[in-house]
């Protein structure tokens, strides 16, 4: 796609709607973990897979991280309408960012240096493809 709109410097509303698509895709992995623990590992028995799969479907905090994940989806085609692809792309790499720091606070989860080693990483990479 090479049209004039996509060589323009980008508009505060494409980076609000970015930001609205990193919202809800971190908001949506947080609340499918928390409501994993709900319903539990997938069975081994093919028998139980059915009501598992009701007892997980009927999860609010599931059925809720799943329409951030729908909103999330709407938020980024609105992106993908307005900028390209190659710019707006590397700020995905924010939800791995922010779901690594929540993941402590929410869920109490112990994170290895070398883990917060690699978020540095894509911090950096976000700020050389930002540029």
């Amino acid at each position: 796609m090479s049209s004039t709109k996509n060589r323009e410097k980008p508009k505060m509303t494409v980076y609000i709607f970015i930001a609205l698509t990193i919202f809800f895709t971190v908001c949506g992995q947080l609340l499918v973990k928390s409501a994993s623990g709900g319903f539990g590992q997938l069975p081994g028995s093919f028998s139980e897979v059915l009501p598992f799969l009701i007892n997980a479907f009927t999860n609010i905090k599931l059925i809720a991280g799943l329409g951030c994940a729908v909103i999330a989806s709407i938020m980024w085609m609105i992106v993908l309408s307005m900028s390209d692809i190659s710019f707006a792309y590397p700020f995905m790499g924010l939800n791995i960012v922010l779901v690594l720091a929540l993941s402590p606070i929410v869920f109490n989860e112990a994170i290895p240096w070398t883990r917060w080693l690699g978020v540095l990483i894509v911090c950096l990479g976000l700020l050389v493809a930002s540029r």
